[in-house]
């Protein structure tokens, strides 16, 4: 899939920090792919949102630990409904699919016409969709 491939992730850094036996790989997005995340957004929520973004482990470290897996009665005992943004160019709408049918999600709802950020793109539509699966 495009979304494993070094092309994708345009000018995405990453660095391994600590010790090499217990490495911590993180990750940050650079200016390139992050305006593919917000491809739909307002010019300046996306110039914020450069300003302000960070470094991200890739939890490599922390889902290694056998102790780690996720169990049926915490992580399977949560409901979960999944958001497809239709005009995501971060994660492909194939792979958003294959996500929906790989995780027990119980709902689907669509955000027609978001990118991958839509409390930038639509947050009003975003917002009523929250409260709507809330309340279900």
């Amino acid at each position: 899939m495009p979304e494993n491939g070094q092309h994708y992730w345009l000018d995405t850094e990453t660095k391994c920090l600590g010790h090499p036996e217990e490495a911590l790989t993180t990750m940050s997005f650079g200016p390139k792919f992050l305006s593919k995340l917000c491809h739909l957004s307002p010019h300046e929520d996306v110039e914020l949102a450069m300003t302000l973004k960070r470094s991200s482990s890739l939890f490599l470290h922390d889902i290694s630990k056998p102790e780690a897996k996720l169990s049926k009665e915490r992580y399977g005992s949560v409901r979960r409904v999944f958001v497809v943004c239709e005009e995501d160019q971060g994660i492909s709408q194939d792979f958003q699919r294959w996500m929906i049918e790989n995780d027990g999600v119980k709902e689907v709802k669509e955000l027609r016409g978001s990118d991958h950020m839509p409390m930038f793109c639509m947050p009003k539509k975003l917002s009523d969709c929250l409260l709507e699966i809330a309340k279900n």
